[in-house]
């Protein structure tokens, strides 16, 4: 039977969103509606809640060789006109790996009235959830909605060749909830295996037909902060664990094993490298087409460095990634040419990412450096230390190769990452290096905020009557091009055009955008560009013979970053960052500056950053330079403690009031 960990990225995506809009227990025909449910004037746990989850079950069903099955069943009473808008429709979020099945909605009135959602009703769309991230939803609009009545789903979600162990079960909803349940039937009737983050005051009981019962009553409803931690730092949930006895080598006369025993750090990532040892060994196993190959990429190189340049550069282009080839489809990627050796990666010229990074691993092995296969966590889910002792809480990420006495992290096997970087939530995490006979443990470097940098430059026209128009060109690079070129590279051209233009938009409604070209798209070395012509209407305000000009075009339009008053989570922000703006204005010539004065730099006493803007005039062409350097994460200062809140605040809250400082020009 396969662990969970092999669709487990699909099911932290799915069970985060899909838990974030409803569930349901597997009940053959709809619950009966009592009439204290129909009669509630006011929510429970939560007096100002514009809805509230009378009931939120889900119930996982392990118990088969293959499958995983989950039911959903929620219950939902409306209190106000906010809660009626917020559940007008419903999005079931869905990714790769796994199906929604026999999705049931209805309304039920104050008067007990049933209307049921047609099945022809529901319908797939795309969606776009926090971080701009996009995923596809099962939809539905619900009719006749109002304050009084009751919402409830149910569904199926099945997922084939999985299990439950490495399953998240979160237990905070985004609603307040009364009654918040999982009954879970694990593999073998075994008795469940699992730790809790964030809250200790649940554990499962066993509860009837094989199933345990791990329920919590009176939910207050989770309330998402700007820049805080990944979720699974801060909102309830538990993992499904379990103590496992794994195969790691057999002859005719002996076994190896190893047993993962979760309460011991040591022996459990002890027992976690014995298992994946054999697979370091695959990588460094030594053939004479390997090491030809590695002479031949490095030859006329001398330093360590520029060989791993080399071996990096050929194992990125030369041999072909199936892994993010968008041409290919799951069927006929199953159905490939499997790989026994590095050497068969040679001759088939492809392979999957993982390959990539192993052969990479190999020639770089082949010229004597000691290379290890480096699993590490994932900051955008979770701070991983090695502490947690669960193998799904890492991932293999890269290629560690020792170069004189540090490790060197490298992962060819994604085509857009350039050399030395890792992708941003791998970076600054603990990982796990495993050699052929032992591991160690490693932080991996964070890139600072030089590296990733975006450059803006902009060269408008402003008219009389305040329209502003001209062109835009934008370089990201680092983390800022990588982060954009991975959410994008399975998209169209025409994709990426309309995705860009959306962004745009979103931030300033009234822009017309035209001319969009999109560079670098999936080149790992180039930065990615945007370039574009750009027309905003009424962008300065004209009031009698004045205009009232925001010169920072690239933050026009923008929020104050932290709103509220308070602060419940710490703050965060995901890598360091820099931006450089240039941008030239010219102004009707029948105008003359009025205010033309700069912010002052803005800056922490640490320099964990800084903003300085500079504004200069050239009245002989009726032009104005706008210079804005900006850097954020200096010393890789990226999580503050709630208690430092204000202080975060105040400092962002100078930089958006130096980003949207306005200067006058009058008519002459």
């Amino acid at each position: 039977m396969f662990s969970f960990t092999n669709v487990r990225h699909a099911i932290i995506v799915s069970s985060f969103f899909v838990f974030c809009a409803g569930a349901f227990a597997q009940d053959k025909d709809w619950r009966p509606i009592t009439p204290q449910d129909l009669a509630l004037k006011a929510p429970i746990v939560d007096p100002d809640a514009d809805a509230e989850a009378l009931f939120w079950e889900v119930r996982i069903d392990d118990s088969a060789d293959e499958d995983l099955s989950l039911r959903h069943y929620v219950r939902v009473k409306i209190f106000t006109e906010k809660g009626r808008e917020k559940f007008s429709k419903f999005d079931i979020p869905f990714t790769k790996g796994l199906k929604i099945k026999d999705l049931q909605a209805r309304v039920i009135k104050a008067d007990g009235t049933v209307v049921e959602i047609a099945k022809t009703d529901i319908f797939e769309r795309e969606i776009i959830k926090a971080g701009g991230r996009k995923i596809k939803a099962k939809s539905f609009a619900v009719p006749n909605i109002e304050p009084g009545v009751i919402v409830e789903y149910r569904y199926k979600e099945a997922i084939n060749d999985a299990g439950a162990k490495g399953m998240r079960l979160q237990f905070q909803r985004d609603i307040p909830v009364e009654n918040l349940s999982y009954y879970y039937k694990p593999y073998n009737s075994r008795e469940p295996k699992y730790q809790s983050y964030n809250f200790t005051d649940t554990k499962f009981a066993k509860d009837k037909n094989g199933f345990y019962l791990a329920t919590r009553t009176n939910v207050p409803a989770f309330k998402e902060e700007a820049r805080m931690p990944p979720e699974n730092m801060v909102r309830p949930w538990m993992l499904l664990t379990g103590a496992q006895l794994s195969l790691t080598s057999a002859g005719p006369f002996s076994i190896g094993y190893t047993i993962k025993d979760p309460s011991s750090p040591g022996r459990y990532w002890g027992a976690v490298s014995a298992e994946r040892a054999p697979l370091t060994k695959l990588m460094t196993k030594s053939s004479g087409d390997i090491k030809k190959l590695a002479a031949d990429i490095t030859a006329g190189t001398s330093s360590p460095e520029d060989r791993l340049r080399k071996l990096y550069e050929y194992c990125q282009t030369q041999i072909h990634n199936t892994s993010f080839d968008t041409t290919i489809t799951d069927e006929q990627r199953a159905k490939l040419p499997q790989a026994k050796s590095m050497s068969d990666v040679i001759k088939n010229k492809a392979a999957n990412a993982r390959l990539i990074d192993m052969l990479f691993g190999s020639l770089a092995n082949a010229l004597g450096m000691e290379s290890r296969i480096a699993y590490t966590g994932n900051r955008s889910e979770m701070f991983f230390t090695p502490e947690m002792t669960n193998e799904d809480l890492i991932h293999p990420a890269a290629i560690a190769v020792k170069v004189g006495e540090d490790y060197k992290f490298l992962n060819p096997g994604v085509p857009m990452l350039p050399y030395g970087m890792l992708v941003w939530y791998e970076e600054d995490s603990w990982a796990l290096l495993v050699g052929e006979d032992n591991f160690l443990w490693q932080k991996t470097p964070l890139s600072d905020q030089n590296v990733s940098i975006a450059k803006r430059t902009g060269k408008f026209n402003l008219l009389p009557d305040g329209t502003l128009e001209g062109v835009v060109k934008i370089e990201y690079a680092g983390q800022s091009g990588l982060t954009r070129k991975l959410e994008g590279y399975e998209d169209s051209a025409n994709k990426r055009e309309t995705d860009l233009k959306d962004d745009i938009k979103r931030q300033v409604s009234s822009a017309e955008i035209s001319d969009v070209v999109i560079e670098n798209a999936t080149d790992p070395v180039k930065p990615l560009i945007h370039s574009y012509k750009v027309r905003v209407p009424n962008y300065a305000q004209r009031t009698g013979k004045r205009l009232f000009l925001q010169p920072g075009f690239f933050e026009y339009g923008s929020t104050p970053l932290f709103s509220g008053a308070t602060r419940k989570y710490d703050v965060y922000f995901q890598y360091p960052w820099s931006e450089s703006d240039n941008i030239e204005i010219t102004y009707p010539k029948d105008f003359e500056l009025d205010n033309a004065d700069a912010p002052g730099e803005v800056a922490d006493p640490q320099k964990i950053s800084s903003l300085n803007i500079n504004v200069k005039v050239d009245r002989a062409n009726s032009a104005m330079l706008y210079k804005r350097d900006f850097y954020f994460g200096g010393g890789g200062r990226l999580l503050f403690p709630s208690a430092s809140y204000q202080p975060v605040k105040n400092l962002f809250d100078a930089f958006h009031q130096s980003d949207t400082h306005v200067i006058t020009l009058k008519q002459k």
